[in-house]
């Protein structure tokens, strides 16, 4: 079967003429975002694939036609984020940050779906918590990365330098980072008047160098 079926073949016309061609549909696209949808409001233990297909009017072999496995669709809700909002490199990591923040308040139904599936994954066996715990270990170096970008030289080389337990300083501003942006989608799902994700990300990020700058 092709990724893209179609609905039916055609359409009546208004005026009576000859059919029109009814569009496209990606049925693989649209599992996958029924299935967002269902694991940001359900969670993903308490979603199987007959209630995604159930949602989609097909049958969960159908699913699994495209997918594979209910993990596997997991993995793929998870990268579809991921996907559709590359990071840069270097110091324009720390504004990029600050815009998903402003984004992630246009988006609701995907800062839930990551906001719920980072905290079941710390559930005992959960398939997704290796992709979070990669996930987590590869922003913790990028944004260090972007913290030390942002530094002068004496600055620079010691937030670079290990302390007695291994981490840099440039590590530990990235986790304070990454805690207070997850910590604030939990905040403003919960009372979205209440919180501007993307102005205190911005706050912490410009304290967190400054604080490095001063120890430089």
């Amino acid at each position: 079967m092709s990724e893209t079926t179609r609905a039916a073949d055609t359409r009546p016309a208004e005026d009576g003429g000859a059919p029109a061609p009814r569009r496209r549909v990606n049925r693989r696209e649209q599992i996958l975002r029924t299935a967002a949808e269902a694991f940001a409001t359900q969670g993903f233990n308490n979603t199987s694939l007959a209630d995604i297909a159930a949602m989609l009017d097909i049958t969960p072999a159908g699913v699994l036609h495209h997918f594979g496995s209910k993990t596997a669709l997991l993995t793929a809700v998870l990268e579809l984020r991921d996907d559709t909002d590359p990071a840069p490199g270097g110091g324009r990591m720390l504004d990029h940050l600050v815009t998903t923040a402003e984004r992630n308040a246009e988006r609701p139904g995907t800062t839930q779906l990551y906001a719920v599936l980072s905290a079941e994954s710390a559930t005992d066996r959960h398939p997704a918590q290796e992709w979070f715990r990669h996930r987590f270990t590869v922003l913790r170096q990028e944004i260090g990365d972007a913290v030390l970008d942002r530094l002068g030289p004496g600055a620079r080389a010691a937030a670079a330098t290990p302390g007695p337990d291994g981490r840099t300083p440039a590590g530990e501003a990235a986790a304070a980072i990454i805690a207070v942006m997850d910590g604030l989608q939990v905040q403003w799902l919960l009372d979205p008047e209440a919180v501007d994700m993307a102005a205190v990300t911005e706050t912490v990020i410009d304290a967190l160098v400054a604080r490095l700058s001063d120890q430089g």
